[in-house]
């Protein structure tokens, strides 16, 4: 159809969902072993490595030799010794060389995050090896300061226990080792008495020797060690035993740099990494987080019950009381993160009659009502842990989650997954959860699953446009635009945020945007469903 001077346009939406509400977030070296006289002590804030040798090794790294490098991990040593209750401490001995403007840049400062009361990070050792081997001290006290997370914010998440130390690199030019000592402390773990870990053992910048060691202790020996996506000759393994402990060692050396692409999954999903864990199976996590959660989902109260018989009454059918239940709770409890919990902040929820009263919480939170809300209506319901985001590795139990939602177990003992945290989706699952790692929190344990996939043709927006032109060339047509799925959700979220006014504009310029002599006579008010 060409282009005609006169056009103009009529847009319907259909979005369906029965209200729309404002938005809510979602929720190397050859580090060589001890035996090549790399002696290890229990205090180690000086340094694990020999700092002669290492400036020897570092000499050979130029330019010429890595010409597509703009950093070069010249040794590194990184040392884990954990007790049977999963606290310890963690020594890290690095040296990087600087090779361009640009690793310059990324050089001049370096930032480590922690979490309390989990864990706390120091830095013992900072300075610059010039070129010629002269060493230049940082002062660490002047140059760290420690803040808050900021990142959180764009969750709407608060927890003023979420740190980042960052400490500045004064004085870094191209040709400088830097080398820092870093010291991390574990003081509680998320699950009591379990201990894990995850090392990535390839980076953007090439990595010429290394060396990873855990000291495990025998009466909590690790479980699982998987290296994942190996790169060939780069890795060699090690075992030591000792009276009560035993000693486990990766050496790696000459890892080819990382060449990131194109909207490519996260480079920590991807690269060579290895994965350590004490836990036996995924079981454990699950029947542990049940634990964890079931005192706040019986805090409950005889309002809440009759909340929950007055969105059921006159419902026969359990699907429909599903969703009156989770639309409740998804529009009526706000999402906001404050963390305060005591025992395991971060991961317990509150009790679920303060989330009700005080109608908002987090995800674990809103979850939590859910779970209690359904059971109070006779579903066996259960919190979920989800990781939003890349599929984790199976293989190795761990507890690492971004996310909590809900389940409904079904009679066949499949599960039903519901996000109560968005507040638009007309799906009890936003399909951006779909194809994600999940565990079920339930007494007897659970394995861990994956989401199910929506298929490609429930995610389209689908226009249909009708028109007319008349005898002077002038064209008048109304599009309906249904937008499903993901971007049902998507485009949702952004229209409950912004007035009638502002989507008229949007619409506007969309359309002027493929033909610019176009006038929008109308946006339509959203078609809506009868049901979530």
């Amino acid at each position: 159809m060409k282009r005609r001077k006169g056009t103009t346009l009529l847009l319907v939406l259909v979005l369906g969902l029965s209200t729309m509400v404002g938005s809510a977030p979602v929720s190397g070296s050859s580090a060589s072993s001890p035996t090549d006289n790399r002696q290890l002590t229990t205090d180690c804030s000086q340094g694990i490595l020999d700092r002669a040798e290492v400036i020897r090794s570092a000499a050979v790294v130029t330019s010429a030799v890595y010409p597509n490098a703009d950093l070069v991990q010249v040794d590194d040593f990184t040392r884990c010794e954990y007790r049977a209750d999963g606290t310890g401490m963690t020594w890290s001995d690095n040296y990087t060389k600087v090779l361009t403007e640009k690793g310059r840049r990324q050089e001049q400062a370096l930032a480590f995050g922690f979490l309390l009361p989990y864990n706390r990070v120091a830095v013992t050792v900072l300075e610059l090896i010039k070129a010629d081997g002269s060493i230049v001290p940082i002062d660490i006290a002047q140059q760290s300061k420690v803040m808050i997370d900021r990142r959180q914010m764009s969750a709407n998440i608060y927890d003023p226990n979420s740190k980042i130390l960052q400490v500045g690199v004064p004085g870094v030019e191209i040709g400088d080792v830097v080398h820092v000592v870093v010291r991390q402390e574990t003081l509680r773990r998320y699950m009591p008495d379990t201990w894990d870990d995850y090392q990535v053992f390839e980076s953007t910048g090439p990595i010429k020797r290394g060396a990873y060691e855990v000291h495990a202790p025998k009466d909590r020996p690790l479980y699982h060690t998987v290296l994942k996506d190996p790169l060939e000759g780069t890795v060699k393994y090690e075992k030591e035993e000792q009276d009560d402990k035993t000693i486990h060692r990766w050496l790696i050396h000459d890892v080819p740099r990382l060449y990131a692409e194109p909207a490519m999954p996260p480079a920590y999903t991807v690269v060579q990494r290895l994965l350590v864990s004490t836990l036996p199976d995924w079981k454990a996590v699950s029947s542990w987080y049940w634990g964890l959660c079931r005192p706040h989902l019986e805090a409950t109260t005889p309002e809440m019950k009759a909340q929950v018989d007055k969105l059921t009454a006159g419902l026969t059918d359990d699907q429909k009381k599903t969703e009156a239940i989770f639309q409740w709770v998804s529009q009526q409890v706000r999402y906001m993160g404050i963390t305060t919990e005591d025992s395991s902040p971060g991961w317990e929820p509150h009790d679920v009659k303060m989330t009700f009263e005080n109608r908002h919480g987090v995800c674990r939170d809103k979850a939590a009502l859910l779970v209690a809300m359904l059971r109070m209506a006779g579903f066996d319901a259960y919190p979920v842990l989800i990781q939003a985001g890349p599929k984790k590795d199976g293989e190795i139990p761990n507890v690492q989650f971004n996310h909590a939602i809900t389940a409904v177990r079904r009679s066949d003992g499949s599960y039903q997954l519901m996000d109560s945290t968005d507040e638009n989706t007309k799906d009890l699952l936003p399909n951006y959860l779909c194809n994600c790692s999940y565990l079920v929190a339930y007494p007897e344990g659970e394995t861990l699953q994956t989401s199910p996939i929506v298929p490609a043709e429930q995610n389209m927006v689908l226009v249909e446009t009708t028109g007319r032109i008349d005898a002077q060339g002038n064209l008048d047509a109304e599009s309906t635009i249904r937008f499903n799925g993901i971007n049902d959700n998507a485009y949702r979220g952004y229209f409950a945020q912004i007035k009638a006014e502002q989507r008229r504009r949007y619409f506007e310029g969309v359309l002027k945007a493929s033909i610019a002599t176009a006038t929008l006579t109308l946006v339509s008010s959203m078609w809506i469903s009868a049901s979530p």
